[in-house]
């Protein structure tokens, strides 16, 4: 029985995901909601992550691919040790973690790129632009590393190519996950890498000169092959 937990709104990679696992024939599946609480401080110059492109409430979802629906663990038929993935949530209590094993596809690089805004600190910062699966830790974006892949730059890509790319990769990861995770024995750590919180205006406002200067090097490096 495979878990995933989100939230009780329309989401657009709990959307993707179990649309993902019903392709990939997972029909065991329950799906925790709980009550989203997020209200956005300010407004990005520059969005990366693909919009909510249907408003199908998460109960109607559940029930057209005969998925059971629960709000708490507790009331779920989730046993010690099942797989949960993790489409969205707030603060996971340590007893809860440690008794299932939860999956976070992470789109950045890790240990390098932490935290919010993954791609846009890995551009920024010039670390390497990929996506990590790997089980909670104790630490944000830590624990055992199950893949952690970079992704292709082109010379014609443009930044939201790029971030489609990798949101793509993401929900395909951590479907993947549930196959490779007996195999995870690596431990990501920290390792002095900083958490990084969302993008402020002052460094949007440089990103996508630091985009072309990722992609001017690519070109450069492929006219001398």
């Amino acid at each position: 029985m495979i878990g995933v937990m989100t939230y009780n709104v329309p989401h657009r990679k709990t959307y993707d995901v179990l649309c993902r696992l019903k392709a990939g024939g997972y029909q065991e599946v329950v799906v925790i909601s709980s009550p989203f609480h997020y209200q956005k401080k300010f407004t990005s110059l520059i969005e990366h992550r693909p919009k909510t492109s249907n408003q199908i409430p998460i109960d109607t979802l559940c029930s057209n691919f005969g998925y059971q629906l629960f709000e708490t663990f507790e009331s779920s038929p989730l046993q010690s040790n099942d797989i949960v993935l993790l489409c969205g949530a707030g603060i996971i209590d340590k007893e809860t973690r440690e008794r299932f094993r939860f999956i976070n596809s992470h789109p950045g690089y890790l240990p390098n790129v932490r935290g919010l805004d993954a791609l846009k600190w890995a551009i920024y910062g010039g670390e390497p632009i990929g996506v990590t699966t790997h089980q909670l830790g104790d630490e944000v974006d830590s624990g055992l590393l199950i893949e952690r892949v970079l992704l292709d730059i082109y010379q014609n890509d443009t930044f939201h190519a790029v971030a489609q790319r990798q949101y793509e990769m993401e929900v395909e990861m951590l479907v993947t996950a549930i196959e490779k995770i007996d195999d995870a024995s690596e431990y990501i750590k920290s390792d002095g890498f900083p958490l990084h919180k969302r993008m402020s205006r002052s460094y949007e406002l440089q990103l996508f000169e630091k985009f072309e200067a990722i992609i001017k090097n690519i070109s450069i490096v492929s006219d001398k092959k």
